[in-house]
């Protein structure tokens, strides 16, 4: 199965970027989860916890030199906004067609948490991105 296939994807968040720390972020096999509309638009539609939504910002941050690749940002909905703290935690995004475009719904668990388990259990592929830092993710 290939991410793009996937309908969830979680990551481990790490310290996340930003002011309210509520961007996280990906290389580009990991990004293409997102479908090509919200890449090409430079933005993903987001429902956190179902009752929260919005459009995050979904940006190609260019070439990061060091280690060769493309990253990319992605911006959560903010604690001040409805969202929660990102930071140290797992989140996953369910991917849902709805009409003609796709919402993410995301969750966030703790490390180690039953439901970071549940989603590790069901993943069909688990890896870590690259960096001294390496974060965990996977999809199914």
């Amino acid at each position: 199965m290939l991410i793009e296939d996937a309908n969830f994807f979680w990551i481990e968040a790490g310290d996340m970027q930003g002011g309210s720390r509520n961007q996280i972020e990906f290389t580009d096999d990991i990004v293409s989860f997102f479908d090509k509309d919200a890449r090409a638009a430079g933005q993903a539609f987001l429902a956190f916890d179902t009752k929260v939504k919005g459009y995050g910002a979904l940006t190609n941050r260019a070439q990061d030199y060091d280690q060769w690749v493309n990253k990319w940002r992605l911006s959560l909905i903010t604690k001040a906004k409805g969202g929660v703290d990102y930071a140290g935690r797992v989140i996953c995004f369910e991917k849902k067609k709805i009409g003609q475009r796709y919402v993410y719904v995301t969750s966030v668990a703790d490390v180690g948490s039953a439901d970071h388990s549940s989603w590790r259990s069901k993943s069909k592929h688990v890896g870590v991105t690259g960096g001294s830092d390496g974060r965990e993710y996977g999809y199914f």
